[in-house]
This record gives C-alpha cells, structure tokens and sequence, in this order.
C-alpha cells in the first residue's frame, strides 16, 4: 500500500496554510495550435494525400490526355492507450501538519484531508501534461514516465528518420568539436573551450567508450545521444551538470565508466545567428510564406538568441534589459519547453497531426475515496489517454540536429 512519506517532519509551532512544490515547465503545444488536433480517433485514421502534375501542351482538335498518374499516398495516426493509476493511504496524514484541520473526535481521524488530495490531484495532473508532451513529441524511447508496452515513435523520431524530410546537422567547425576524453565523473576534455559558456547546452555523440549515465539508477543509458548542460573548467575542459532531460527534476548527471572519443555538438550565443542564418537560407520558400509555418527551437536555443541579440546591439541603450523578440527575419521562433536539445524543426501546423479520442483526457484526472464502497481509507487517481501522432508531407519539413 502506497503510504506519504514525510522527511524533516519537525511537526513543532504552526504550519502555513496550503502546500508548495518545485517549478514545473509548462506544457503547451496543443494550447499554441503547433499541431493539427483530430478528436474522437477511436482507431486507426487515415490521412489521404492525393497529387498530380500539370503538362502545358500544344493545341490540339482531338483531346490528348497529359498521361500523367494522380497519385494518392495515406499517413495513419494509430492511437496508443495508456493509463495513470495512484493509489494514496492517508493514515499517516493525521500524524503530520494536517491534523490541524481536522475537527475533535477520533472517528474523524479516519476523514480523507481535502487540501492535500486537491493538491497533489493538481500536481499529478500538471506531470501526467508534461509527460505527454514528450511523449507526443519525443517519443516512449525517450519519456521516462513512459512504461506501457506500445510502441510510440514520436514527431521528431519519426521525422529523423523519414525519408524525404530535409535534414541538416551541426557538423561544422562552429558547432561541433571533437573531444578526447569524458571522464566517469562527466568531465569532457577537448582542444579549446573558448566558444562555450556556463549553462550551454551539448548533445555528445559518436562516443568510444563504456561510458553510461546513472542519473535515474540502474544499468544507466547510452551517453550517446543525450544532452548535458554544462560547467566550463578550463581552457580544454568542461563538465556535464545535467541531463537536458532531467530539465523538471533538477537531478545532477552521474556516470560509470569513461570514453576515449566522441563528438561535441552545441548551438549558443556564439553560433546561433549563424545556425539561423544557414536555416532560414535552406527553408523552402513556399512553405516559409504560409501563416502556420514555424521554426520550434529548444529553450536553450532561445535563450542563446535573446542573449546574442544583446550582445550584437550597438548604441542600445536598453540591450540587456528589454525582452528580446523571438522571430527571424519574420519567422515566429516557438520555444519549447520539453524537446530535444540543439534540436529544430521548421514545420507548418497544418502539416503535424494528433490524435485523440477526446480532447479532454490530457486534462482530467479522476479520483474516488474508497471508503464508502470498500470501508478502504484511500484515494484512488486515473487518468486514461489515448494518442497518436503523424505528419503528412515529409517534403515539407526542415530539421537540424545534432
């Protein structure tokens, strides 16, 4: 049985009224309208794609078809069902701060505390958005929340490793560097240090080595492919602080064992005009011109804009105090809160699909005190979803990573 466990519980003087947890990362996507949200997807949907040529000929008395074929191509969103389930105890609540509220008499000792259940209801909600969120985006593989069985591909998986997407790295001097040597302690050596700052962001890949992040216990997880923020140590050598994805849980990054080789690629406030630069060059220009169309970037990205902005004003009097505007010659800039690092996509809305069977399962969280059905003093929590994600033309797509 799931009991509160309570640490530090001095339960001396008077407590402040209400409850306080760490700052979460709003999840949002769906609030921006960066994806196209197609309700009541029971079962499989098939989005239909149909195209042709057009052939200007010579005049002719006699009709001459153009032979050209009509071709008609289908996408699916095949929706995944998963589940939230939470069981809490509450007898332990009347031995810490909460017996303040409750009335005289012990049969009231036995009442389920309203302010803690509605709290934390709240809480568990805001985590099971967030943990959507990902999963929409960045897939199972890469949700830890994620322990269903399904498969889950995610928009940027899936889009990676499309065909026909056009793709681009960060494999150029001015964001990427080859390091020597990452230490079991995650200290990262390499030949300058010059273009880093504290608080980068790195995405190593290409490792040599044995080397695994423990953060979360275990086995660990391939260091290869994650995302760290960083602590520059000297003029060759940096340490990895966090995980990118531990952005909400604040956990610092441990390792076991070491690498002897692997790549180090970055975008920051020494690159990242440039990185916008060569983007917004390559962008197609018909889908660049829609009203839907979107360069989503990851927040660390966003901050390196606002920060290389300030840095290239002249004469700006309030350079480093105004909020800086996030757009690219035009271009809305989306910052998201929980996407892959030193990742972006530059995508129309109308071309990125989600699928649910109703709108409202994301945001709704049931609860039933159990006591008057089963004489059980506990709360019981669900919340069942059921999603999918797709897009439609992989040609009119733009993603750079790592």
């Amino acid at each position: 049985m799931a009991q509160f466990t309570f640490t530090n519980n001095t339960y001396a003087g008077e407590a402040l009224a209400g409850f306080m947890a760490s700052t979460l990362l709003e999840a949002d996507s769906v609030k921006r309208g960066l994806l196209t949200v197609i309700n009541d997807v029971k079962s499989r949907k098939v989005i239909l794609d149909v195209d042709d040529d057009v052939v200007l000929q010579n005049p002719s008395g006699m009709f001459a078809d153009q032979s050209t074929t009509a071709q008609q191509v289908e996408s699916y969103l095949d929706p995944v069902v998963y589940e939230f389930m939470k069981q809490e105890q509450w007898d332990k609540l009347v031995q810490s701060w909460e017996s303040q509220q409750l009335k005289p008499g012990a049969f009231l000792d036995y009442e389920g505390v309203v302010d803690l259940s509605d709290f934390m209801v709240q809480r568990y909600l805001t985590k099971i958005q967030i943990a959507n969120e990902r999963l929409y985006w960045l897939g199972k593989g890469a949700t830890k929340e994620a322990a269903f069985t399904a498969p889950f591909a995610g928009l940027l998986p899936s889009i990676a490793a499309a065909s026909g997407v056009y793709k681009a790295g960060l494999g150029k001097s001015d964001t990427s560097m080859a390091a020597t040597a990452i230490s079991a302690s995650g200290v990262v050596t390499v030949s300058s240090t010059s273009t880093l700052k504290d608080g980068d962001v790195v995405t190593i890949t290409g490792v040599t080595g044995s080397i695994k992040d423990t953060t979360n216990g275990g086995s660990g997880i391939d260091v290869a492919g994650q995302s760290y923020f960083i602590q520059v140590a000297s003029a060759t050598t940096f340490k990895l602080v966090r995980n990118y994805n531990e952005i909400n849980t604040r956990k610092a990054a441990i390792f076991s064992g070491t690498a002897t080789a692997a790549t180090v690629s970055y975008i920051n406030a020494s690159n990242v005009l440039g990185v916008l630069s060569g983007i917004y060059a390559q962008l197609d220009p018909a889908d660049r011109s829609q009203d839907d169309f979107n360069l989503q970037i990851p927040l660390h990205v966003g901050y390196a804009y606002a920060q290389a902005q300030a840095d290239k004003a002249t004469n700006v009097l309030n350079a480093f105090t105004d909020k800086k505007k996030m757009d690219y010659l035009g271009l809305p800039l989306q910052l998201m809160n929980h996407w892959q690092a030193n990742t972006i996509l530059g995508a129309r809305s109308s071309n990125l699909f989600l699928g649910v069977d109703l709108l409202g399962d994301a945001s709704e969280l049931s609860t039933v005190y159990m006591k008057p059905y089963t004489n059980d003093n506990v709360v019981r929590m669900k919340a069942r979803m059921k999603a999918a994600v797709s897009f439609k033309f992989a040609n009119e797509l733009f993603y750079l990573s790592a």
